[in-house]
Order: C-alpha cells, then sequence, then structure tokens
C-alpha cells in the first residue's frame, strides 16, 4: 500500500477515534468539571502506560520482525508463537500486581484508597488491551493499513456505550472504568480483522517459545519499561507540582490543552507506526534511511504546521465545544502548546529510526534527555508562571530535544 493511501486510512480511522476520545472527555468535562479532568489525570496516565505495557510493551518488535521476516514463514511462526507467550504471562503478571495493590496504587493515584475497586476492573481489562495490540502490531507489520484502521474504527464506535453504560451504572468510579474499557474493547474488532488475514487464527496465537527470538523482543520490552518510568514519572511529578503551587484546577486546565494535542497529532503520529516503522526496518544503508526521513518530514511538518495554526485560530470554539466554558482559560495556554507539538512531532520521525534500529542505548538515551529536560524546566517554570509554566516547560524541552537529536542523528550518518 502506498504512503497516500495508508496516510488516507489511518487519518480516517484517527478521526473515528479522536471524536470517539472527545465525547469521552465532553462527558466527563461537563459533568465533573476541571476538578474531575484533574483527578483522572494520574489514571488516564496509568491506563496510556498499560496501552503500551501490557503484553511487555513487544509491540514494537512485532511490528519491526514481521516486516522484516515476510518472506521467512519459520521465523513468522517462532515470532508469533513467542509473542503470544509473553503476552500472556505478561498479562497475567500485571493483574496479579494490580489486584494486589489495589488500594496503595488507588491512594498513590487519587490520594484515596476508595477507587481501588477501579484499579480491580483495570487488572482484567488490562489483558485485553495487550492481545488488541499484539493484533494490531502484525498488521501494522504486514502494511495493512486497511485491517487495522478498521479495527481502530470499529474499536471507538464499541467503546462509546461501552463507556456510557459503565458510567451510569457507576458514577464516577465508572466513569473510570469506562476509560479502560475504550482501549481494551478494540480486541473484538481486532480478532475479526486477523482472522480474514490468518488462515488458522488459533495456531496464530498458540504459546510457543524460541529462546532467539524472545531475546530480540524482550530488548523492545526493554524500551518499553524505559518509556513507563521517564516520562510518565515526569508528568506525575509535573502535576503534583502544578498542584502544589496552584490546584487540580490548573492541573485540570493543562490536561485540557494537552488533550487537544493529543487528539489533533494522532493524525500524524498513527501514520508512523503503520508506514514509518516498517519502512525503517528494512531499510540498510544510511543513505537509504536518511532519504526516507527527509521524505517523511517535508511530508508531516508542513501539515503539523497547519493543523496547530488552526487549532490555535479556533481554539475559543474548541474549548467550548470539547469541554465547557469553565475551561475558558486554557487560551492562553495554546501560543506555548502548539509550537511543542510541532517540535515533538518532527523529533519523533528521528526516533522511529532509534526504534527500527532496536538500539537499546540509543533509546535509553532519548528518553533520558527527554525526562530531565522536562524536569528542569517545569521545576523553574511552573514555580514561576504555574499553569503557563506547564506548557512553557513543554515547548522548551522538546525545542531543545528536536535540536539534540538532529545533531545526533547527523553524527551517525557521518560516522
Amino acid at each position: 500500500m502506498s504512503f497516500a493511501r495508508a496516510s488516507l486510512w489511518t487519518a480516517s480511522s484517527t478521526l473515528t477515534k479522536i471524536l470517539g476520545g472527545l465525547v469521552i472527555v465532553k462527558i466527563l468535562a461537563v459533568t465533573y468539571g476541571p476538578e474531575g479532568i484533574g483527578l483522572a489525570s494520574n489514571y488516564r496516565q496509568l491506563i496510556t502506560v498499560l496501552s503500551v505495557m501490557a503484553g511487555a510493551g513487544i509491540f514494537n518488535g512485532v511490528t519491526r520482525y514481521v516486516a522484516q521476516y515476510q518472506d521467512n514463514p519459520q521465523q513468522l511462526r517462532q515470532l508469533s508463537a513467542t509473542s503470544s507467550s509473553v503476552v500472556l504471562g505478561t498479562g497475567l503478571l500485571i493483574a496479579f500486581l494490580l489486584l494486589v495493590c489495589a488500594e496503595p496504587i488507588s491512594q498513590g493515584l487519587f490520594g484515596d484508597r476508595r477507587f481501588a475497586n477501579v484499579i480491580r476492573c483495570l487488572a482484567f481489562l488490562q489483558c485485553g488491551i495487550g492481545w488488541a495490540n499484539l493484533l494490531q502490531a502484525k498488521l501494522k507489520g504486514i502494511k495493512d493499513a486497511r485491517s487495522n484502521a478498521l479495527t481502530i474504527i470499529v474499536g471507538s464506535l464499541l467503546a462509546i456505550p461501552g463507556y456510557l453504560a459503565c458510567w451510569a451504572i457507576g458514577g464516577y468510579a465508572g466513569a473510570l472504568i469506562g476509560l479502560a474499557v475504550v482501549p481494551s474493547i478494540a480486541l473484538l474488532p481486532a480478532l475479526f480483522f486477523y482472522h480474514r488475514r490468518a488462515d488458522n487464527l488459533l495456531g496464530q496465537l498458540l504459546p510457543g517459545w524460541d529462546k532467539a527470538m524472545a531475546a530480540r523482543l524482550l530488548k523492545y520490552t526493554v524500551m518499553t519499561g524505559i518509556t513507563a518510568v521517564t516520562l510518565p514519572v515526569a508528568w506525575i511529578m509535573m502535576r503534583h507540582q502544578l498542584a502544589s503551587h496552584s490546584d487540580w484546577q490548573a492541573v485540570g486546565l493543562w490536561q485540557g490543552v494537552a488533550s487537544v494535542s493529543d487528539a489533533y497529532l494522532q493524525f500524524i503520529t498513527a501514520t508512523f507506526s503503520v508506514w514509518l516503522l516498517p519502512a525503517l526496518s528494512r531499510l540498510q544503508e544510511k543513505r537509504a534511511i536518511a532519504a526516507e526521513i527527509k521524505r517523511t518530514l517535508l511530508r508531516v511538518i508542513p501539515v503539523v504546521m497547519a493543523l496547530s495554526f488552526a487549532v490555535w485560530l479556533v481554539r475559543d470554539l474548541v474549548i467550548v465545544a470539547l469541554f465547557s466554558s469553565k475551561f475558558i482559560a486554557m487560551r492562553d495556554l495554546f501560543a506555548w502548546q502548539l509550537p511543542g507539538d510541532v517540535c515533538k512531532v518532527a523529533a519523533y520521525v528521528f526516533g522511529y529510526l532509534v526504534i527500527a534500529r532496536g538500539s537499546l542505548r540509543a533509546y535509553l538515551l532519548t528518553e533520558l534527555t527527554q525526562l530531565i529536560l522536562l524536569l528542569v524546566t517545569s521545576h523553574w517554570l511552573i514555580a514561576e508562571h504555574g499553569v503557563l509554566g506547564a506548557v512553557q516547560a513543554y515547548c522548551v524541552t522538546y525545542s531543545c530535544y528536536l535540536f539534540l537529536v538532529i545533531a545526533a542523528f547527523f553524527y551517525w550518518y557521518r560516522k
């Protein structure tokens, strides 16, 4: 499939996913206000972490090796069996830990143990997230953007009634459970669309073990684990610093503008895992890799700049439409958030080269760089400017980070 067709399918699925997500955020914002959004922010971060850590976070590795071993049936069989074992074992382990530690996790996320049952429900739902992500990773590896997009579209449509049912039954706690239902329900369409590509669905998912393949995949587990303990920790520390400096309403405003960024940036970054990662995984020569990155930047950056400028123009309408009039103070935050978004996307184009090469040392360096930049800038700027300082720290971090990854790429290319 061409880049244009892949982008079209990815954009369609992303639009559906964004609209579904915004409906859910709208319900949460209108019903519980900025405080409800702020209180749920750490829990939503946990769901985000589990979305990549469920199944040991091997999904970028699965996509890479499916793309690399397309002409080697034996290697593909070993990959399928080993990845199924990893996803099954990790899902059970995470579920056990969440069940046993539900109360202290609730205390850490919400400052209150009364949401322990929410964590217990999450323990089971994250298993569905892991298997859904595994099937989607395989579809991405063969560049089946159509099936992957349809999985996301159907999953997003199913997620809305699922969330509404949880919210109607359980109130705020039910709404929190519904946030975990949203990514896990994608397992149903993922099974259906993957079955259409696989002759023997059960055989494709049966556990097995190959030591060499497991070593390759578990390298991506370490990379994902690094991500899970760097940036999320930085975001949590920033939220608590902002809550201490101001209040949870300020945190809600910051998370509101971040949600808008996450929504429109999905149009761009979703194509990276479907097209850019498999493409870079198959390339070996530096000249070809540099050409692919250049083409991607020339396609992506003008689109990101246009989208970010459009968001800035209609920011007042976006705030009222997606949240409520209580969030109108967000309008002053976009001027710093949106330039940071452009720099972040540009930097992540180079970041996918690190993932495609499987370079653990380079990946660790990139994640630690983001962590240190965020913590240093936020410690200074939040203390000076409160919620505005949070988005200023985001903008400064990714401006510096982009400069550093470009310098590192040219060093690697000329080495």
